[in-house]
């Protein structure tokens, strides 16, 4: 980090990207579409403080040799294809002496939604499974009492793998396209149809702003780019206690995260995700949160 005029850090920061979005491949120094607006406001934060970002791979081996102050993991949304190679690619850039946020043990501990059974009350209901297979979604239904499940990938992002059951309403082909490796059942909420889903952001532990997302049409998916309708709204006191309430169990060392959440059958808000390494911060929606954003990674740099 330099030095400069009128308190300017000078300081350069990698944004760490992923090489593919949804399967498709992301040239070097790029980001996903949907990801663009949220980068420009982030670099215009970053030019005023005089924070310079570089939008780079994360599997680069060398990014600690390159002089570097930071890194910041953001558009990688690549890495649930390969989280354990991911998870020790930023272990082994700390190790290398570069700075890197979230931090690796935060990022373990993200990548797989069984930190959900540490929330307690405030999570959503969830029965856990190595498999989605006719068995234990069966289980799920009984111990839910669920008259529709969510059946999704313990480690996953973007809805991928993701299903919608009605109980007796199924077959073991209609599971042919959910997860293939260790998964995870919920009940599914109709409060989605119409509520959606609050999304709550904080930087650097402070409050910044929060969205609401709701599903287009018939659809019951609120995070589908081109099939969610987006709200720039403030959500209800009750919300933030128990979005509040799960932060204080999550890594206390945290630069970002996004706390989502939907409204349950008794009108309890329930988590549904904690977001700690790639998520979408919706800075379209609330211009103001690329400065807080910045001014929290100034705070790490000192």
């Amino acid at each position: 980090m330099r030095g400069g005029n009128a308190g300017a850090l000078m300081a350069r920061v990698a944004y760490l990207s992923g090489r593919s979005y949804r399967g498709a491949a992301l040239a070097r120094g790029d980001v996903p579409a949907l990801e663009r607006p949220d980068r420009e406001l982030i670099l215009a934060a970053g030019r005023a403080r005089g924070i310079e970002f570089e939008t780079v791979y994360w599997d680069e081996p060398d990014l600690p040799d390159r002089g570097f102050d930071l890194a910041v993991i953001r558009t990688c949304w690549d890495y649930t294809e390969r989280a354990r190679e991911f998870v020790e690619a930023i272990a082994a850039y700390e190790q290398g002496g570069m700075r890197v946020l979230n931090s690796s043990s935060t990022v373990a501990w993200n990548a797989r939604k069984t930190y959900l059974r540490e929330l307690g009350a405030a999570a959503i209901e969830t029965v856990w499974s190595e498999q989605a297979d006719a068995r234990s979604v069966a289980h799920a239904f009984d111990a839910l009492d669920a008259a529709e499940l969510v059946v999704k990938p313990q480690v996953g992002a973007g809805s991928r793998e993701t299903l919608r059951l009605k109980r007796n309403a199924w077959n073991e082909a209609d599971l042919l396209g959910g997860p293939q490796g260790p998964a995870m059942m919920q009940p599914y909420l109709r409060a989605i149809e119409s509520e959606g889903e609050r999304s709550l952001l904080w930087f650097g532990g402070k409050y910044s702003h929060a969205v609401r997302k709701v599903p287009a049409g018939n659809d019951w998916l609120a995070n589908i780019p081109g099939k969610t309708r987006f709200f720039a709204e403030a959500p209800p006191a009750s919300a933030i206690d128990v979005a509040e309430a799960a932060r204080a169990l999550a890594p206390a060392d945290m630069l970002y995260v996004r706390i989502d959440l939907v409204l349950g059958d008794d009108d309890r808000w329930r988590v549904i995700e904690i977001e700690a390494i790639e998520p979408y911060l919706f800075l379209d929606f609330a211009p103001e949160g690329a400065v807080s954003f910045v001014d929290a990674i100034a705070r790490v740099l000192g």
